[in-house]
C-alpha cells in the first residue's frame, strides 16, 4: 500500500486485521511480521503480546513546543490517553519501504522509520508530507517497554503493547503550520512548553500512555532543555529497556515474579558487555528464550501441578486434559481400555520373580524388583506390553528398554550439561562399553523422578544384564552403541529451532528410535519366536539401511526402522512445546518455515497460530474469558496446516508398520509391537 493513499476507507478493525507489524527478537532484529491483532493480544500462551518495532514523533514547531495528541476512543489499545505527537508502527509492505536493518553505530538513519512517520502523520494529523519539506528529522534510539492496557480493560485486560520504539524527534521550520486531526484517530490536540508538560503530566486529571510516560521520564525532557544539542548529538545504540509500573501489569499472575522485572534484569546483564559484541547479542537472545520459556510454563500453576504435568518428574508444560464426559462419550475407547484392563484382554505379567531358595544370586532379587518398580515409572505406557512378553524373554526387552532410558535420560537432561556439553558426549558414547555391565558405575545429578534414581541405581541393570545369554548381550550392547554415538553427534547443535531438514530429522529419528526397532527384531528373531520376513525391506527406503540385494536374506531391517521412526514422530509431534521450551526442538525447519509466519518455531504455541477462537476447543475459555473474547480476531491456523504436514510425513510410515505386524508370528509380540504404536497415533 502506499502511503499517500493509506488509511482510505478503513476503520478500525481494518487497521488491526491488515496492517502487518514487523515482529523482531530483543535484538531489533526483524524475524517476520504479524496483524496488529495478534501482536496486541495480551492473552493466555502470549502474556505480554508479541514484541514489534515501533516509533514515538515529537514533533517541535520552531519556538520549541511540542505538539501532543489524545488518542480517540474507537482505538484498540489506549484509547482516550494523552501522548505524544504520533505513535505508531513502520509496516511491511508498505511503499516507500519502511523497514529498516537491526541499528549500530555505522547505521545512517532510519529512513523506513521516517517513511512510516509520514504516512502516519498524514493518516492521524492531516500533515501532507509538503509541510515537512525543510523540518530537521533525527532518530534519537531505542526503547523496550511492555504494558498491559488495564485502565481500559481491567486487571484481565486481553491488550497491551510490547515495542521497539524508535524514538524521532522532528523540528519544523519557521513558517505557517497548519493540521486537521482525523477523528477517528485523534481526540484532541496540544501545543506545549516543556515546563507545561511536566506540570501537566504531574496532574492527576488525565491519563498519559506508558510509553510516553517512559520517554518523557528517561529522556525527552533533557532533549528538550536544548533542542539544537539534541538534534546534532549521535543516536544511542543500546536498546534502553523498560518494565511496567503495577497499574499496567495483568492481575493473573502471568505479570508477577521474574516476568515483573524482566527487561530490567535484562538490561543490567547487558551493561556488562559491548554492545555490538557476539557475546552481547547470545546473552540478549537467551534471556528472550527464557522470559518466552516463562511464559509458556509458569501462568498460575503450581509447583504440584507442574510435577504432576509429564512422565519422569520433569513438568514443564501444562498437558493437555480432556473432561470425563468427553471421554466416557468415546464408547469405543472405553469398551477397549476397560477390556485391555480388567477383561479376558487384560495383559498378564510374564515376569517372575526367583525366590531366594531357589539358587537366585545374591541381590538378584531386589534387582529384579527394581527393575520391575522403575520400568512402571519411566513409562507407564510400555510397562504393560513389557511384562505380558514371553517368558523366554521378557527380561531381555526389560532391560534393553532400562538401558536406553538411562541413556536417552542422560541426551535429554538440557541443565546438568550445560556448562559442558563435551562431558555429556563423553557419558553418550562410553556408555555401552564402559558403563553397561560394569556393576559399580552410576550417575547422579542427571534428569529427574524415576530417570534419575534409574541412573543412580544403575548397577541392578547392569547385574542383571551381565546374566543374560550372550548373544542377548549383545544386541543391546551393539544398539547402544550405535544410539549413543548418534545421540552424541547431535549434542552442540543448535536444536533451538529445529533441525535443518527433513533428512536430518529422519537421521535422527533413526538414532534414537529406528535402532531399537532394529535391536527388537533381532532379539525376536534370535530368540526364535519371529522369522526373517520381520527384517526385511518395506516401501520405504532409508539411506541409513543397506541395499536388500546387498544383505544376506534381505535383512536390512527397512520395515523394523519404519516401526521405529513412525513411534518416535508421533512422540515428536507431541511433544513439540516441551522440546522448544528445553530448546532442543526437532521439527524440521524445512518444513514449519513454509508456514510460520516468523523465523521462531515457538509462534506455533501461540493461539493467534492455532486457530484459537475458531472452533470449539481451540482456546480455554474459562481460564481466561477476557482472552476468549477477543482471541479469534485476525487468528491463523498455520500451526495446524503444519502439523497436518508432519502428520501426513508421519502416516506415510503407516504400510510399512503394517506390513511388520501382519508378519509377527506371536501374539505377545505383536500386542507388544502394535498397542504402543496405535497408543501414540
Amino acid at each position: 500500500m502506499k502511503g499517500s493513499t493509506y488509511g482510505v476507507g478503513m476503520s478500525q478493525h481494518d487497521f488491526m486485521a491488515q496492517d502487518e507489524c514487523l515482529v523482531v527478537n530483543y535484538n531489533d532484529e526483524v524475524i517476520g511480521a504479524d496483524n496488529k491483532y495478534n501482536t496486541h493480544k495480551f492473552i493466555s500462551g502470549q502474556p505480554k503480546g508479541i514484541v514489534h518495532r515501533a516509533f514515538s514523533v515529537m514533533l517541535f514547531d520552531s519556538q520549541g513546543q511540542m505538539l501532543l495528541q489524545q488518542r480517540a476512543a474507537s482505538k484498540v489499545t489506549f484509547p482516550r490517553v494523552w501522548t505524544n505527537t504520533c505513535c505508531s508502527h513502520p509496516l511491511h509492505g508498505q511503499t516507500p519501504d519502511e523497514v529498516d536493518p537491526p541499528r549500530d553505530a555505522t547505521n545512517a538513519e532510519p529512513s523506513g522509520i521516517f517513511h512510516a512517520a509520514r504516512r502516519k502523520l498524514r493518516h492521524e494529523l492531516g500533515i501532507e508530507p509538503s509541510q515537512l519539506v525543510g523540518a530537521t528529522f533525527k532518530y534519537m534510539g531505542r526503547v523496550h517497554y511492555w504494558a498491559a492496557d488495564t485502565r481500559t480493560h481491567g486487571p484481565s485486560a486481553p491488550w497491551g503493547e510490547h515495542e521497539i520504539d524508535y524514538l524521532v524527534l522532528i523540528r519544523l521550520a519557521p513558517g505557517q503550520f497548519t493540521f486537521t486531526a482525523n477523528p477517528d484517530e485523534v481526540m484532541d490536540t496540544a501545543w506545549v512548553s516543556s515546563s507545561e508538560l511536566a506540570e501537566w503530566m504531574a496532574s492527576p486529571r488525565d491519563l498519559w500512555s506508558p510509553w510516553f510516560r517512559v520517554i518523557a521520564r528517561e529522556r525527552l525532557f533533557g532533549w528538550w532543555s536544548d533542542l539544537d544539542q539534541a538534534l546534532a548529538r549521535p543516536a544511542e545504540v543500546p536498546i534502553l529497556r523498560f518494565d511496567p509500573p503495577p497499574e499496567f501489569r495483568k492481575g493473573d499472575g502471568s505479570h508477577s515474579e521474574r516476568a515483573a522485572t524482566e527487561l530490567g534484569d535484562l538490561m543490567q546483564l547487558e551493561a556488562g558487555h559491548r554492545w555490538d559484541s557476539a557475546e552481547r547479542r547470545a546473552l540478549t537472545l537467551a534471556c528472550e528464550r527464557e522470559a518466552r520459556r516463562y511464559d509458556l510454563t509458569c501462568r498460575s500453576r503450581s509447583k504440584a501441578a507442574a510435577a504432576a504435568n509429564k512422565q519422569g518428574g520433569y513438568g514443564k508444560v501444562a498437558t493437555h486434559k480432556s473432561s470425563t464426559l468427553r471421554q466416557l462419550v468415546r464408547v469405543d475407547e472405553v469398551f477397549s481400555a476397560v477390556w485391555l484392563k480388567f477383561g479376558s484382554g487384560a495383559l498378564a505379567s510374564n515376569l517372575s520373580l526367583p525366590a531366594a531358595d531357589a539358587g537366585a544370586a545374591p541381590g538378584s532379587t531386589a534387582d529384579l524388583l527394581f527393575c520391575d518398580r522403575i520400568l512402571g515409572q519411566v513409562s507407564r505406557s510400555f510397562a504393560a506390553v513389557i511384562r505380558q512378553l514371553p517368558r523366554e524373554m521378557v527380561l531381555d526387552i526389560l532391560l534393553f528398554y532400562l538401558v536406553l532410558r538411562a541413556l536417552d535420560t542422560i541426551e535429554d537432561d538440557m541443565e546438568a550439561f550445560k556448562a559442558d556439553e563435551t562431558r555429556k558426549c563423553a557419558h553418550l558414547k562410553a556408555f555401552a562399553d564402559d558403563y553397561l555391565g560394569n556393576e559399580a558405575w552410576s550417575l547422579d545429578g542427571v534428569g529427574e523422578g524415576a530417570e534419575r534414581e534409574l541412573l543412580q541405581k544403575f548397577g541392578a541393570v547392569s547385574r542383571l544384564f551381565n546374566r543374560l545369554p550372550a548373544g542377548s548381550r549383545e544386541v543391546i550392547r551393539d544398539v547402544t552403541r550405535r544410539m549413543g554415538a548418534g545421540m552424541a553427534e547431535q549434542v552442540g547443535v543448535d536444536l533451538g529451532q529445529g533441525t535443518a531438514d527433513m533428512d536430518t530429522y529422519n537421521r535422527y529419528c533413526h538414532a534414537v528410535a529406528g535402532l531399537v526397532g532394529e535391536g527388537l527384531t533381532r532379539s525376536f528373531i534370535a530368540r526364535g519366536f519371529e522369522t526373517d520376513a520381520i527384517a526385511g525391506q518395506g516401501l520405504c527406503t532409508w539411506p541409513f539401511c543397506a541395499r536388500e540385494e546387498a544383505v544376506p536374506r534381505g535383512s536390512n531391517y527397512a520395515i523394523a526402522n519404519s516401526m521405529g521412526l513412525f513411534l518416535q514422530k508421533t512422540n515428536i509431534l507431541r511433544d513439540y512445546l516441551e522440546d522448544y521450551v528445553d530448546g532442543r526442538a526437532f521439527w524440521p525447519q524445512e518444513v514449519w518455515a513454509r508456514f510460520a509466519r516468523t523465523s521462531d518455531l515457538g509462534e506455533f504455541a501461540r493461539p493467534t497460530a492455532h486457530g484459537g477462537g475458531l472452533y470449539a476447543g481451540a482456546y480455554d475459555e474459562a481460564r481466561d474469558p477476557a482472552g476468549f473474547s477477543i482471541i479469534g480476531k485476525g487468528a491463523r491456523t498455520s500451526a495446524l496446516a503444519c502439523l497436518n504436514c508432519l502428520v501426513a510425513d508421519a502416516l506415510e510410515l503407516i504400510p510399512d508398520c503394517l506390513t511388520y505386524l501382519r508378519l509377527l508370528k506371536t501374539k505377545e509380540i505383536f500386542r507388544f509391537s502394535a498397542i504402543p504404536q496405535v497408543g501414540t497415533s
